[in-house]
């Protein structure tokens, strides 16, 4: 931690236009008070969320952590450049309105842990806590509200002049995911080649790769691709290639391994991934099923499998039938896949995909989540498949680099304002939670002394903390419990 007594000058400075901060502040109550119940309610419906959580599906403990070089997802560079921007910001926000309202600011500083992770501007706290508590919920609710303000800023600037200068070279369909022990990628395809066609059929939608029909599991099928800026067409052996199994699932008791080609189910030849599932949906708990496989060796089994009764991967329960389950991940060719433009349209539009006002926040929660999906900072191979108006080259390369910025100035910003607008102690939304529940008892508790408010104000505080430190600690936890 390095403390300095510089700069108190400059922050009186940025204090001066008084009506504007004043009414920065009050607009940034309003902000946090709305951030603050989005945050609970967020948290209680995540909370029923884990008791859907499978075994296998648990996430690791590190990352509930939203750090660069700690949790896997956030990547160092990008993630530090965000991480300084969005605390320094919060914390000047914080001395600007206490030297705003006359409140003295004794030093600031920057946190490091090798590099710079953040901030601080230190009121004199004994000031802070002696002035009416107006002037403290200023103080405490304009930092997170400037992260907040600051995140729709960044995504504004992301969103329109930058991706909006973004069109897809072709119109074929990117392998989001391969399958290494499959024939696609012995055959050189790889994350984010574009399938352009296969069997000659045209793959421009996803309904095209997902209904494939005509081609004979077990047989060859050529692929014409597109990859690093060159196109290619390879044989692959086709069909529905098992990637994954479930633990302790039927499909691992009857010992299927992944890179198995699904050849034929209940007598009934699987051409397509959705033929699987409809396959599936027919059938029943503890039903036995034929199946039979081609091993990558060339190798024809037949295996009699009895389903589970336990709903996890395959299967969809409809109209209160419950289907059966044998535990496998299926994908065509071992390839995972979505179509260009819909991809772009995912990057691009924080509410892709809906069509009523409840979809809204599921929309805008999936565009935080892109970068738990790979899509965030953009991969080089995904970035080959687009093109940016009248750039090529170094200039292509510096348009990514500050799109892959602006992308995690607004998710860290984001989140730092959101957790702040926790009503826990020591958070800043703690602080402003107590401030403005003393407000609101001296208007309905007129006639209670005001340690008695004071009291109260400080175990409903308390309550709150533990309550939110419930719900954080049961997302991580519960799953763990639950599946014991």
């Amino acid at each position: 931690m390095v403390r300095t007594e510089r700069g108190k000058k400059f922050l009186d400075y940025l204090a001066r236009p008084l009506r504007f901060w004043m009414t920065y502040a009050k607009a940034s109550r309003v902000l946090f008070v709305a951030g603050m119940a989005g945050m609970v309610l967020l948290l209680l419906w995540e909370a029923t969320l884990v008791f859907q959580i499978p075994k296998q599906s648990i996430p690791a403990p590190q990352t509930y952590l939203l750090l660069p070089g700690i949790n896997p997802f956030v990547p160092v560079g990008y993630g530090i450049l965000a991480l300084v921007v969005g605390v320094v910001l919060h914390e000047l926000s914080h001395g600007i309105l206490s030297r705003a309202q006359g409140i003295k600011v004794k030093s600031m500083g920057v946190l490091f842990m090798i590099v710079p992770i953040g901030a601080f501007v230190e009121p004199d706290q004994e000031q802070l806590e002696s002035v009416e508590p107006l002037k403290r919920i200023r103080v405490y609710g304009v930092g997170p509200a400037t992260n907040l303000i600051l995140a729709i800023v960044f995504l504004l600037i992301l969103i329109f002049p930058m991706m909006g200068a973004v069109t897809p070279l072709h119109t074929g369909l990117a392998a989001v995911s391969v399958y290494d022990g499959s024939t696609a990628y012995s055959a050189g395809i790889r994350q984010w080649t574009e399938i352009l066609s296969i069997g000659g059929h045209p793959m421009t939608a996803i309904q095209q790769f997902t209904n494939i029909s005509g081609i004979n599991p077990g047989s060859h099928v050529v692929v014409d691709y597109f990859r690093d800026g060159s196109f290619h067409n390879v044989s692959v052996t086709a069909g529905v290639v098992i990637t994954s199994i479930v633990p302790s699932s039927p499909a691992q008791l009857a010992g299927l391994t992944p890179g198995l080609i699904i050849l034929s189910m209940n007598n009934s030849v699987v051409y397509s991934t959705s033929g699987l599932l409809k396959n599936f949906n027919s059938t029943f708990p503890n039903e036995a099923v034929p199946f039979t496989f081609l091993t990558p060796g060339g190798n024809v089994i037949a295996k009699n499998i009895t389903l589970s009764s336990v709903q996890a991967v395959e299967g969809i329960t409809q109209h209160g039938k419950q289907t059966g389950f044998l535990g496998i991940y299926p994908a065509y060719l071992g390839i995972g896949a979505a179509s260009v433009s819909t991809i772009l349209s995912v990057l691009s539009n924080p509410f892709y995909g809906a069509s009523s006002v409840s979809d809204y926040p599921k929309s805008g929660l999936q565009y935080v989540l892109l970068p738990f999906e790979g899509l965030s900072p953009v991969p080089q191979g995904l970035q080959s498949l687009f093109g940016v108006s009248g750039l090529s080259g170094a200039g292509l390369q510096l348009f990514w680099l500050t799109a892959n910025s602006l992308y995690w100035l607004f998710w860290i910003n984001l989140w730092v304002g959101l957790f702040n607008m926790l009503p826990a102690v020591p958070l800043d939304g703690g602080y402003l939670f107590k401030d403005n529940l003393r407000l609101l008892l001296k208007k309905t508790m007129s006639g209670k002394s005001e340690e008695y408010r004071e009291r109260m104000a400080g175990i409903a505080t308390k309550l709150f903390s533990v309550l939110i430190l419930v719900l954080l600690l049961w997302q991580i936890l519960g799953p763990r419990l639950l599946n014991l």
